[in-house]
C-alpha cells in the first residue's frame, strides 16, 4: 500500500464509480467517460486497460461498445481496485525490508507503520464500491461547465 494515493489509483475508483452508477446499463464509451470525469483520453485508456486486465472492467468493440463494470458494484470492493492497478508498496519501506532501518528491533516507527498500513487494508477490503457510485444526476452542473471552460481558455 501507499501512504499518498497516487492519481491514477483514485482515477480507478472514479471510473468504476462512474461506471458502477450505470451497472448492467450496457458499456459507455471511453469519450463519454474520459469527458464526464476529467480525464485525458490516454490517461483513461491506460486505467481501464489495467483494470481490464484484473477482470474488474470489460469492454465491447464497435459503434455501440465501450466499457462496462465486470463485478457487481456490492462485490467489488476499494481494495480489489487498489490491486488491479497495481497498489503493492508499503506504507514505509521499513514494513517489507528489515535492513532498511538502522534502529534495533523492536522498533515503535516500524510498528506504527505496520499498524496502520493495516488499518487502511481492513478499511479498503471493508469497503465496497456501491458506497461510492454515481450517474451524471450526481454531477453539479455549475462545476462541470466552468471547468470546462477553463479549459477552452488554456487551450487558447
Amino acid at each position: 500500500m501507499v501512504f499518498c494515493v497516487k492519481r491514477e489509483y483514485d482515477f480507478a475508483i472514479r471510473i468504476c464509480a462512474y461506471l458502477g452508477g450505470n451497472y448492467l446499463k450496457g458499456p459507455i464509451p471511453l469519450s463519454i467517460i474520459s469527458e464526464n470525469l476529467f480525464i485525458t483520453r490516454p490517461f483513461a485508456t491506460k486505467i481501464v486497460y489495467q483494470l481490464k486486465g484484473a477482470h474488474i472492467l470489460d469492454t465491447v468493440q464497435g459503434k455501440v461498445g465501450g466499457v462496462f463494470l465486470n463485478v457487481a458494484p456490492q462485490n467489488l470492493t476499494l481494495f480489489q481496485i487498489l490491486q488491479g492497478m497495481g497498489m503493492h508498496d508499503p506504507v514505509s519501506q521499513c514494513v517489507n525490508d528489515p535492513e532498511f532501518c538502522p534502529l534495533p528491533p523492536p522498533c515503535r516507527i516500524h510498528s506504527f507503520f505496520i499498524e496502520e498500513e493495516n488499518r487502511l487494508i481492513r478499511e479498503l477490503k471493508s469497503r465496497t464500491l456501491e458506497e461510492f457510485i454515481f450517474t451524471e444526476a450526481d454531477f453539479d452542473a455549475a462545476k462541470v461547465e466552468a471547468f470546462k471552460k477553463s479549459r477552452l481558455e488554456d487551450k487558447s
